[in-house]
């Protein structure tokens, strides 16, 4: 069965904000949560997981610009081999309020039975992502392009082995939260208990305090560096698209996975193109002799210069179209194509014989000749 739209999925428009999407997403969550809802399990399981998966993509930002642009292809790389899991929802928090400490919560998200295996899992420590953007010609859009950037992110300090610690040795158990990495903080709102797991602010979710800090990094177990990263932009890529290349963000850290690089690709216009989709416009002049009699004139394309018939008679403005010299359209269905504009160069001044042909040609009327004309008192005294 193939996928659904994920907009189509929350029911909700493609301008919708982030408020509407996560209003969307509560009410479907209560109306299909398998212990409340009326479908069998099985069907209220999978629509769970369905609008649970759309919530994950278009409540994150980045997700979601990603998803804008080029589709299912655009976030498949946030989910496994397998497609999106349990262990990929990171919107937890969000349902916390709705479902608050009711059985329901404790079972779906508290590891109770829970039929999705959620369980009480242990969120993934990741380091933060890097957002840059990479200015590249239009032809990019058409051949592609390997640019070489350079990448500001954090890397492990090798002095404490991204402990923190003096050696990578100076830790103990974390007094605060025991070793587990994550603190239990319980909040009291009448009737009903709201209880929230998240990492711990000491040890940074490692379960290990620092008893002596690394003289290298001060304690942090990382170190600021730039990396250099060859991008791999394919043919068709879009003016705004955005890029991720995984693990290429802010990390070091022992025991959490670096963060993720986005690039934004600016493409630069070209004098001579303008791009509409996979199809690309162009602008030509054909002399007026070549309009009349017909010929070929050389045009500028995407790739280099090419030939273009031109009928005899062709008329100015007339529009020809080029089938496949537009750019690539992604993923691979083909190329669109090129529509030049032709215009054609009238001559600033002609020769009395130039002339002469042109009328003769046209079959215009020779204009009256030039000159001044008698005065009238002159030609009544004759």
């Amino acid at each position: 069965m193939p996928k659904r739209d994920y907009y189509d999925v929350l029911g909700v428009r493609r301008t919708a904000s982030a408020d509407e999407i996560k209003s969307a997403y509560r009410r479907l969550a209560r109306q299909y949560h398998p212990d409340v809802s009326k479908e069998t399990k099985k069907v209220a399981e999978e629509k769970f997981k369905e609008i649970s998966e759309a919530y994950e993509v278009l409540a994150d930002e980045a997700k979601r610009r990603r998803y804008d642009q080029l589709g299912f292809s655009g976030v498949e790389s946030d989910f496994g081999p397998g497609g999106f899991t349990w262990q990929n929802f990171t919107h937890v928090g969000d349902l916390e309020d709705l479902l608050g400490s009711s059985p329901i919560f404790r079972q779906f998200f508290g590891g109770m039975g829970s039929p999705f295996g959620v369980g009480s899992r242990r969120v993934e420590a990741r380091g933060q992502d890097v957002e840059l953007s990479v200015r590249l010609p239009l032809v990019a859009a058409v051949t592609g392009a390997r640019p070489t950037i350079e990448v500001p992110r954090t890397t492990a300090c090798a002095d404490c082995r991204g402990t923190g610690a003096k050696d990578g040795t100076a830790l103990e158990t974390c007094p605060e939260c025991g070793g587990n990495g994550q603190v239990r903080r319980v909040q009291n709102r009448g009737f009903a208990q709201l209880i929230s797991i998240g990492e711990c602010p000491r040890c940074r979710g490692t379960g290990r305090a620092i008893l002596e800090r690394c003289p290298t990094c001060g304690g942090a177990g990382q170190i600021r560096s730039t990396a250099r990263i060859e991008l791999n932009v394919p043919p068709g890529i879009d003016d705004g698209a955005v890029l991720r290349v995984p693990g290429q963000g802010m990390g070091g850290r022992a025991g959490i996975r670096s963060g993720d690089l986005y690039v934004q690709i600016v493409l630069e216009p070209a004098a001579h193109l303008r791009r509409e989709g996979a199809d690309a416009y162009s602008e030509a002049t054909a002399p007026l002799a070549t309009a009349l009699l017909g010929g070929e004139i050389t045009i500028p394309t995407l790739e280099a210069q090419a030939s273009l018939k031109v009928p005899a008679g062709t008329q100015p403005e007339t529009q020809f179209r080029l089938r496949g010299k537009g750019f690539p359209r992604l993923p691979g269905s083909g190329r669109g194509d090129l529509i030049v504009t032709l215009h054609v160069e009238l001559p600033r001044s002609l020769g009395s014989r130039e002339r002469e042909l042109v009328r003769d040609a046209l079959g215009a009327s020779p204009a009256a000749p030039s000159g001044r004309r008698e005065p009238i008192w002159r030609r009544r005294s004759t």
